[in-house]
Order: structure tokens, then sequence, then C-alpha cells
């Protein structure tokens, strides 16, 4: 999971900085803290410069445009395509006792609560960029509108899909316990 670096590297960004600088500071897995720059640099948290031969990464602190809000939910329904094509796919996400996830279905919903954190990081900066005055009170209620129905489009599926009871419990109990405390700091 990615989504555990972007409150150190959103932190570590107020400057130009490097992508090895930010992978040294931050510490930790190299491919997911890159894979993380990456994401964030999606969801338009990150803007770059280039810099001879490297990539210099900046937190963008201002609003988002209503395009790049667009290409952000683009990127947020391919990937959501992709879980619920791997919803359907998949029969079952807990082993015969009951109790512990399979791989894939622990895979499955890792990715899952990655994407929900990410969108949940979204709805946070534009509470308060709301608040700020950096944008207008309804564009920011349709955003945080279009990402809550993003959010419960795939939490409803998962939990539409899995009928047990017994599945059905784990999976609320998963992501009570793996909700991350996302805050945006400047």
């Amino acid at each position: 999971m990615t989504t555990i670096y972007d409150d150190k590297i959103l932190n570590l960004t107020s400057n130009w900085r490097a992508t090895n600088d930010i992978v040294r500071k931050v510490g930790g897995d190299k491919s997911a803290i890159i894979q993380a720059v990456k994401r964030l640099l999606e969801i338009g948290y990150l803007e770059t410069k280039p810099d001879t031969n490297k990539v210099l990464y900046k937190r963008m602190d201002t609003a988002q445009s209503e395009f790049n809000f667009i290409q952000m939910m683009t990127v947020f329904e391919t990937n959501q395509k992709t879980e619920l094509n791997v919803i359907k796919q998949i029969p079952t996400i807990m082993m015969n006792d009951g109790v512990r996830f399979r791989k894939k279905g622990l895979e499955l919903l890792e990715h899952i609560q990655e994407e929900v954190n990410r969108a949940y990081m979204v709805i946070i900066r534009i509470d308060y960029q709301q608040k700020l005055g950096i944008i207008p009170y309804k564009i920011a209620k349709e955003r945080k509108e279009k990402l809550d129905k993003y959010i419960e489009k795939i939490m409803s599926t998962i939990l539409n899909k899995y009928q047990e009871q017994e599945t059905k419990t784990s999976i609320q109990e998963y992501f009570q316990n793996h909700t991350m405390k996302l805050e945006f700091k400047v």
C-alpha cells in the first residue's frame, strides 16, 4: 500500500525535491514511495518540473481546475472498473474456515482501501480549500458528492457480491480497522 507514504511525501514537498531526495527522507520501500509520488501526481497533489536529468516534485497548493478534477476522476473510475472486474471474478474472498481472507481477497481489499483513502484525501483537500475560499461552496459540494458516489459504488458492490453474513462482517471489520487518519497539512 502506497498511501502510508502520502503524508510524509506531502510534508517534504513544500519546496522542489528530486525523487531520490524524497525516497531518502521518507525512508521505506523505494518502489512503493515512487508509486505513491506518481499517484499523488495523478490526483493533483504534486506538480513537476524537469531539472537537467531529474524530475523535481512540489506539493501543489492551488485549487484543482475542473479539467484536472475530471482527469483525476477518470483515473479513479478506471481503477474502480478494474476492482469491479476482480470482484466479479473472485467467487469468495474468505478461506474455508470463514475467519481469514484468501490471498486474492486480501489483495482486493487492500487495493480498494488504498483507492478509498485517496478519495478521502481529495475530499479533505476540497474541504480545506473551500474553507479558505479557494474554491466556491457549490463546486466543492459537487466534487465531494462525486467522490462520495465513487466510494459508495465500490463499497456497496463488494458487500452485495459476498452475501454471507460472516463475510460481510469480516469485510466491514477490515475497512474499519484499516482506515487511515488522513489530514491535509499545510
